[in-house]
């Protein structure tokens, strides 16, 4: 049985600099990483058994959008998975004046979105972290690599090594919560704290360590509090940050785990 599909968003507050919210606080979305076509090539051919090879599986995709593209460049309505695509436009358009340079410069071709029905259905119930405790220091993780198992962002393998990636990760400071948790993912209990005099390597943006052997299968998430900031001064209260993937040990990696269902934002 696959995994259940779930929105699992990081969500920090900003202030805003459209003119009609200037000025105030407004959430946006921590994004981990920006994707190309090329990166998401390259995730399918590394997670799946493909039928075909990397290089004819992009060469299929980049033959698909140049139609999709000729499409709407004709005016058609385009109707994919993940939404609606409706070219459309925007200006004046003085029928009687249609052919002056002004009125047209003011006319642009746009093409307008609507999530399609099963994107609407998985982010009907997202789990949104609040992020504000560390938006100030910017603590967070955007990697979690097992080594053991070649998985990023996935599993992990009791006794194995795993590398994370991120900002503001280095454990200077000394107070004592400082380090890595894992979370059991249904209840938020703590399943192993990983104390920073056990990492073999610790900067600002990398932290690799080795996994407790004793790891249980299950479904974790993992918590990462930090006291780093900037400069050489450590903050005086640590940041927190929870990574929004769960990561899978054993039994569990293919199995529906229960979804944590506090951290949201609006409770």
């Amino acid at each position: 049985m696959s995994k259940k599909r779930r929105a699992i968003w990081n969500v920090r507050m900003r202030k805003s600099n459209y003119t009609t919210t200037g000025g105030k606080d407004v959430p946006v979305v921590v994004h981990p990483r920006t994707c190309t076509l090329e990166d998401i090539v390259a995730w399918m051919d590394a997670r799946h058994a493909l039928p075909i090879t990397k290089e004819n599986l992009r060469m299929a995709v980049e033959m698909f959008m140049n139609e999709v593209e000729d499409l709407l460049l004709e005016g058609s309505i385009i109707n994919l998975p993940i939404g609606r695509l409706t070219p459309a436009v925007t200006g004046t358009w003085e029928y009687q004046r249609r052919f002056d340079e002004n009125v047209r410069a003011q006319n642009k071709a746009v093409v307008n979105y609507a999530m399609g029905p099963r994107l609407t259905r998985l982010l009907a119930n997202p789990l949104l972290h609040d992020t504000q405790m560390g938006v100030f220091n910017r603590l967070y993780v955007t990697e979690v690599k097992d080594h053991a198992s070649g998985t990023t962002n996935r599993q992990l393998t009791p006794g194995g090594i795993v590398s994370l990636r991120g900002r503001m990760l280095l454990m200077n400071g000394d107070d004592p919560q400082r380090g890595l948790y894992l979370l059991h993912a249904g209840t938020r209990e703590v399943a192993a704290w990983l104390k920073p005099e056990c990492f073999a390597v610790c900067t600002r943006t990398r932290i690799i360590l080795q996994l407790p052997a004793t790891l249980a299968p299950g479904a974790y998430l993992l918590k990462a509090v930090s006291q780093c900031t900037t400069n050489s001064t450590p903050l005086k209260q640590p940041a927190e940050y929870l990574f929004p993937h769960e990561l899978a040990v054993g039994e569990e990696e293919n199995a529906d785990s229960p979804a944590p269902e506090d951290g949201n934002l609006a409770e």
